[in-house]
């Protein structure tokens, strides 16, 4: 009886739906997206359901604390993913774990009841915890699986509470769109909330960004199929290599649809390659495995985006998809809101205006599979050309100054609304400008230009960052093994060059000179050529112990680019 009940109920929410939003019927997904489209949302709760969406009463407010226990788990060689929370990101690190609520949505006049909505967001969570402008996620499959809204199934509502511009995600997923690659679209949203029976009564909770999800939808309308692998790691150190068995992939990888054996066999074979494999295998066999042409482009965006809170760092913010047609791996884009040079987390302002187009990944070994591509030069040339390309037509100055200012022009009013302290912040932050903010972005772009175009002609290598400017442990045993080395060679030219000089003395001044001056060519000609039975065996100490100098040298020079 209780699933009969169940079942009546789920049929009347839907025939509620249908009779209560005939215009949505005859609209498409893209009647919410556009950077030049607003719509008005309203999410009403019972005070019950309203309740589940808050975090707990003994929620650790303190990122700094938060950010501790990630760094722990990042030391220690675990993934980003607390053990007080089940989701990733370092808002798990404070026992937050989203919890869905039933709400009644309302977009532009068309209500959908008993839809599933929740907080959403690490960072921008505990922002919107200090302003009280929360960003939501509306899944409208979370209480009827059949239940969808204008093609979509679930929608990102994003309070850019980090970005007072409100621009810096939206124009990214753009640009990158525009650069010929697969990310969400995105639309402004007015939203309002109502807690019923309580002092929360149509609230205007301010402007947002609707944001298109990864999902089955979004697989189906970019690609034609959904039937490939979609993962959204969030581990520290892209795509890593834990053996072959994949349920010790899955708390790293979070896969968002169900793989076959053969999807789960591939997965871990690409990461065996990036770990395991040498550099002439890597070299082989790596375009069996990545869409290289997709992932070259994919790296220049976030590269002259200078985007660090991505998959640049190696950590997390990105989705991979296995496509199924050509068994190959893609990268798409994910929350781009502290885009165009602004993570904090990172350098300074300057330094990420001059991020290093050679080593743009964060730190030493936080992203292999960028180190060995970029280590191809073939690769490396195709990538730079990609640079170069989309400096003349997707990151045009002038082009993309005057979409700043379009985008602009549209959003300020609604910006207004939010009170003139919110539209101060605004200008500042799009300004041509730093006097009133580090990261505007007119500055950025003109700055990030001139950067890139040094670096293309030679005249710069830009800036490599890495967390809080420390080494990893194992770069530093690598430099104190190198540095031995390096000393002992010193130590056996040492004695080599002094031998040396002895057998060229016994057999005359001049020799004992010249081996002394000219060391080492003297005494390998000394004795080879000259006295070989008082200086075959200085010769010969000369000759290896140079040849490991040199050798050192070269690993010096190579550890230091």
């Amino acid at each position: 009886m209780p699933d009969l009940v169940h079942a009546i109920r789920g049929f009347a929410v839907i025939a509620t739906f249908a009779i209560s939003s005939p215009a949505q019927a005859r609209l498409d997904s893209d009647s919410l997206f556009g950077l030049k489209n607003v719509v008005n949302v309203h999410l009403e709760f019972a005070p019950n359901e309203w309740k589940k969406l808050q975090p707990p009463s003994d929620t650790d407010w303190s990122f700094e604390r938060a950010l501790d226990g990630v760094i722990k788990d990042a030391q220690a060689g675990n993934h980003l993913h607390s053990k007080k929370s089940s989701r990733p990101g370092v808002a798990g690190y404070a026992g937050v774990d989203h919890q869905y609520g039933a709400a009644n949505v309302t977009i532009d006049g068309d209500i959908v009841h008993e839809v599933g909505v929740r907080y959403k967001g690490n960072g921008t969570f505990f922002a919107g915890h200090k302003s009280g402008k929360y960003s939501f996620k509306i899944d409208f499959n979370e209480y009827h699986d059949s239940l969808k809204f204008r093609g979509l199934k679930k929608i990102n509502l994003n309070n850019s509470a980090v970005d007072p511009s409100m621009l810096r995600e939206a124009l990214s997923y753009e640009l990158f769109r525009e650069a010929g690659l697969p990310a969400p679209r995105t639309g402004w949203a007015k939203v309002y909330l109502t807690v019923v029976g309580s002092d929360v009564q149509r609230k205007y909770q301010g402007l947002y960004l609707t944001v298109e999800q990864v999902d089955k939808r979004f697989l189906k309308r970019v690609y034609g199929s959904s039937d490939g692998l979609l993962v959204k790691p969030s581990t520290f150190g892209a795509f890593r290599y834990f053996g072959d068995d994949w349920s010790k992939y899955e708390a790293g990888y979070f896969p968002k649809t169900d793989p076959t054996p053969e999807q789960e066999q591939r997965m871990m074979e690409f990461a065996h390659l990036i770990y395991r494999a040498n550099d002439a295998e890597f070299a082989a066999r790596i375009e069996e495995f990545l869409d290289m042409d997709e992932f070259l482009s994919f790296l220049a965006m976030n590269v002259i985006l200078a985007n660090l809170d991505s998959f640049l760092s190696g950590s997390q913010n990105y989705y991979a998809y296995l496509e199924p047609s050509s068994n190959q791996i893609q990268l798409l884009p994910w929350d781009l809101d502290i885009s165009f040079g602004a993570f904090e987390m990172l350098g300074t302002p300057e330094s990420r205006r001059n991020l290093s187009l050679d080593r743009p990944q964060t730190g030493y070994g936080n992203n292999r599979l960028i180190e060995r591509v970029l280590a191809l030069p073939r690769q490396k040339q195709a990538y730079r050309a990609r640079i170069e390309q989309l400096m003349d037509t997707t990151f045009a100055e002038e082009k993309v100054m005057a979409r700043i200012d379009e985008v602009a022009q549209f959003l300020r009013p609604l910006i207004a609304e939010e009170g003139a302290d919110a539209v101060k912040r605004f200008d500042a932050e799009i300004s041509e400008s730093q006097t009133d903010s580090p990261h505007a972005l007119k500055y950025f772009v003109r700055k990030r230009r001139e950067s890139i175009e040094r670096q293309l002609a030679g005249e710069s290598a830009g800036e490599h960052l890495n967390w809080d400017g420390q080494v990893p442990a194992e770069v530093v045993v690598r430099w104190i093994a190198v540095g031995l080395v390096f000393l002992f060679a010193l130590l056996l030219n040492a004695i080599a060059w002094i031998w040396s000089a002895i057998a060229g003395i016994r057999d005359s001044t001049k020799w004992g000179l010249l081996n002394f001056f000219l060391y080492p060519i003297a005494p390998i000609i000394f004795g080879v050529a000259v006295r070989k039975d008082m200086g075959r065996g200085a010769a010969i100490m000369t000759a290896c112990s140079s040849v490991l100098f040199v050798a050192v040298l070269v690993t010096i020079v190579s550890l230091a680019r």
